[in-house]
């Protein structure tokens, strides 16, 4: 393992470590050598892009960020998963092109947003879902263009401002239970089939934004002629498909994670950016070109298992290699095989399920996953004393001690949870500005337990056959009231559709024109 310095540094480019290809073993067995051989980077970043962020993964193009994930093109941002452009925010996920925001999910163009979801061109606007170009509104849903608002109700400035210290918005406790009763009221407005914007044209799948032709996708913004793409952060993803991870110009990825930034022609391929082209089989290939079976690889061109051929010498090769991965197929520990156009083994993999961004979206048990193959990694104890426990954690913006920043906080959970509680955290001195700057008061979770909060927001990434639930205007049955005609009258929606939304839950789906119907 080196540090991010040594591992971009010149001093190297991984062809110290080649080695030569042996047909009497399996190919990917020769690659598993490979990575076993190579230097690794402690994280996965694009160090030589960073600035003032030293605690951060899977990032690139970062300043003064901390305990920030999957992020590009941020500054100041603490807390934070899946961002694109985010700016002087703390705790957020999925949020793009967006300032001074707190506690928000999936929010586009928003400034000032907080405890909000699925916003778009929002400012100043507190507690709401699905508002586009909304102006200090709050608890609102399915608003479009309006001013002072509350639970979708009008008022005048002054009276809205009134409303909005009657809710002491600086005590946590009044922030907690202001959560609970949004969450309540946002399920008496209809949500459309998937959520995403729409700037989209023939798309499938749930959180999809300004994509074309893109199926089974979630998600992923910018993806054009794709299909079962997933994680595509920044715009564009063209013609690929079975592709995680992240876009920022990459076209034909075929069974590859975490590949982009002008990566071109990249297939059953693991981190390899930026500007790869035409790469088969490889782990890290940085800059690389033509190349199949390499690890740790800066570069480089023509080679296998980091061995540096002549163009008509590697060409030759790669054809022999690829008739032996099918002759010759390499078997892991459960028994299954892997040929030409299956992805990695599972085994090939140097991280515990549980520690990866796996048990999010598929979460097992220790013996589930060992049932299926997967490493698992054990928590580490840690070495600290807690000096404030999480029932003396002040309640108020205004009662939060100067000396904060040197404290250890305990978590509210205790670790009795299943969201890889720390059991513990800490304030640093740009946190706790944001939080005096905004007025809010300290949280009484760990990082880890308010991410998992977070993601427990989020639809599985799993589709339902469902039907437009718009029952008529005129029927009296109704859940919720549309407010104009819809196209089908009186009489039930026959509009069916896939949806992330499963049969048990208790939200109104409408289809997208109903649900355009009534918002826009």
């Amino acid at each position: 393992m080196y540090c991010s310095s040594c591992w971009w540094s010149d001093e190297w480019d991984g062809t110290e470590y080649a080695i030569d290809y042996d047909p009497s073993r399996p190919f990917l067995a020769q690659v598993k050598e490979l990575t076993s051989k190579t230097p690794w980077q402690a994280l996965e970043i694009a160090y030589l892009t960073l600035t003032n962020s030293d605690y951060v993964n899977a990032v690139a193009h970062m300043k003064n960020c901390y305990l920030t994930f999957w992020a590009d093109y941020c500054e100041n941002v603490f807390y934070s998963t899946f961002l694109n452009d985010l700016k002087d925010s703390l705790d957020c996920y999925r949020m793009e092109k967006s300032e001074l925001c707190y506690e928000s999910i999936g929010c586009h163009k928003c400034y000032r947003t907080f405890f909000s979801e699925e916003c778009d061109s929002c400012t100043d606007v507190w507690f709401s879902r699905n508002c586009a170009g909304c102006t200090n509104c709050f608890g609102c849903i399915n608003m479009r263009n309006k001013n002072y608002c509350i639970f979708n109700e009008q008022y005048s400035r002054e009276d809205y401002f009134k409303k909005l210290e009657e809710f002491q918005l600086s005590s946590r406790t009044s922030l907690l239970e202001m959560r609970k009763r949004v969450y309540v009221f946002w399920n008496e407005y209809p949500r459309r089939s998937y959520s995403g914007n729409s700037l989209n044209v023939n798309v499938s799948g749930d959180y999809i934004y300004e994509s074309r032709n893109a199926r089974d996708a979630y998600m992923a913004t910018g993806a054009e002629n794709s299909r079962f793409v997933q994680f595509l952060s920044i715009t564009p993803t063209r013609d690929s498909y079975d592709y995680s991870g992240w876009g920022n110009g990459a076209e034909q990825i075929y069974e590859s994670a975490v590949v982009g930034e002008g990566a071109n022609n990249v297939k059953f391929s693991d981190e390899c950016w930026p500007d790869t082209l035409d790469v088969e089989y490889s782990i890290y290939a940085i800059a690389s070109k033509h190349i199949f079976g390499c690890v740790n690889l800066k570069r480089k061109s023509y080679c296998i298992l980091n061995k540096q051929y002549s163009r008509e010498d590697f060409e030759a090769l790669r054809e022999q290699v690829i008739t032996h991965m099918n002759e010759m197929p390499h078997i892991d520990s459960q028994g299954r095989a892997y040929r030409y156009g299956d992805f990695f083994p599972i085994e090939m993999s140097p991280f515990g399920y549980n520690a990866s961004s796996a048990q999010e979206t598929f979460p097992l048990s220790r013996e589930e996953a060992k049932i299926r193959g997967y490493k698992w990694k054990l928590p580490e104890p840690g070495d600290y004393t807690i000096t404030i426990p999480s029932d003396h954690i002040p309640d108020s913006a205004g009662e939060i001690p100067a000396n904060v920043i040197q404290e250890v906080l305990g978590c509210a959970h205790g670790g009795k949870c299943a969201e890889s509680c720390s059991l513990a955290f800490r304030v640093t001195q740009s946190e706790l500005d944001f939080y005096h700057r905004m007025q809010l008061p300290l949280p009484n979770l760990c990082p880890n337990c308010r991410h998992y909060r977070r993601t427990a927001q989020r639809n599985p990434l799993r589709l339902w056959d469902g039907a437009c639930q718009c029952a008529g205007a005129a029927s009296r049955d109704m859940v919720y009231t549309n407010t104009i005609n819809h196209f089908h009258g009186t009489e039930h929606c026959p509009n069916t559709f896939q949806t992330s939304y499963s049969p048990e839950r208790k939200e109104i789906v409408y289809c997208e024109a109903c649900y355009n119907a009534e918002v826009v």
